[in-house]
């Protein structure tokens, strides 16, 4: 490819898995399928950058946190944190998940980075420190963990988390909270309270739980509201209107028959108890869906 008066040497990049601008529009970053990053300058529709073996296996995301720095994730199960001036070396290295990472999100208003992984596992990490840990601390913290998470997204102004899974569901989280989000959802099996809704018959495991589906902050909802021909399994794909206003899925059944794309309201609506849909009253176990 010719950049100026050169010509930039591109090594296998394989497909695109995501793309991003950074937020003056100065660079258009994409994460490639083979182990590598390529920067593009938007205004000559030509690439400016390529950033062989990045990684040690594909790489899923990467996300712009200002005009010049980024972070990327793989299925190595690293984050890499890089500088678009200076991209011989990485700034750093977070490593924590245990599987392949598959989403980066970055809320301005906790100044995190938020990821996700096929781990179940949700981190926050502090990118005010650059340096590597070398007194053994992790550098992450769980904020959340469930079987079957697929994708991660926060909305643009940083109070929803919405989570896709391979059970047929999405979950919102409201008026999100990341410092108490892992001690207010302590111990919430989503797969358990789902499974307990489907079924009708209350779970003592899941029973206990309830409040959070009213609570006014971190406040759980279950969004499964796909077309009736829809047999929604793996919920593989997900985006976020620039709004917030909605969530776009994609999914597939579990026999892979179908394949479907859904647009999702996820907008946050006054939350009343007597609203909901008894079970079991006595038990108060709600079928909020």
């Amino acid at each position: 490819m010719r950049s100026g008066k050169e010509y930039l040497k591109l090594g296998p990049s394989g497909g695109i898995f995501n793309l991003e601008f950074n937020p003056d529009g100065s660079i258009l970053g994409a994460a490639c399928e083979q182990k590598s990053i390529i920067l593009f300058d938007p205004q000559t529709r030509r690439p400016v950058k390529f950033i062989e073996k990045a990684h040690d296996d594909c790489v899923n995301c990467i996300r712009f946190f200002d005009s010049r720095l980024f972070a990327t994730c793989s299925d190595d199960t690293t984050v890499a944190l890089w500088d678009a001036r200076f991209l011989k070396h990485r700034l750093r290295t977070l490593r924590g998940h245990s599987n392949w990472v598959k989403n980066i999100e970055f809320s301005h208003k906790d100044n995190c980075l938020v990821t996700s992984g096929f781990d179940g596992a949700i981190y926050t990490w502090d990118i005010n420190n650059y340096s590597e840990r070398t007194n053994g601390d992790p550098e992450f913290r769980k904020v959340f963990y469930t079987n079957g998470l697929m994708r991660m997204r926060l909305t643009p102004t940083w109070d929803k988390m919405v989570v896709s899974t391979m059970n047929g569901y999405l979950m919102v989280v409201h008026d999100l909270c990341l410092d108490t989000m892992s001690k207010d959802l302590q111990n919430f099996k989503p797969n358990m309270y789902r499974l307990m809704q489907i079924s009708g018959k209350p779970l003592p495991v899941a029973v206990q739980y309830t409040p959070l589906f009213h609570a006014k902050r971190n406040r759980v909802e279950f969004i499964c509201d796909f077309p009736e021909d829809d047999e929604a399994e793996i919920i593989s794909s997900l985006q976020l209107h620039p709004q917030g206003w909605v969530a776009v899925s994609r999914n597939v059944s579990s026999d892979d028959s179908s394949e479907w794309c859904c647009v999702h309201d996820i907008q946050s609506y006054p939350s009343k108890e007597e609203m909901d849909e008894d079970i079991d009253p006595e038990l108060k176990v709600f079928k909020v869906c």
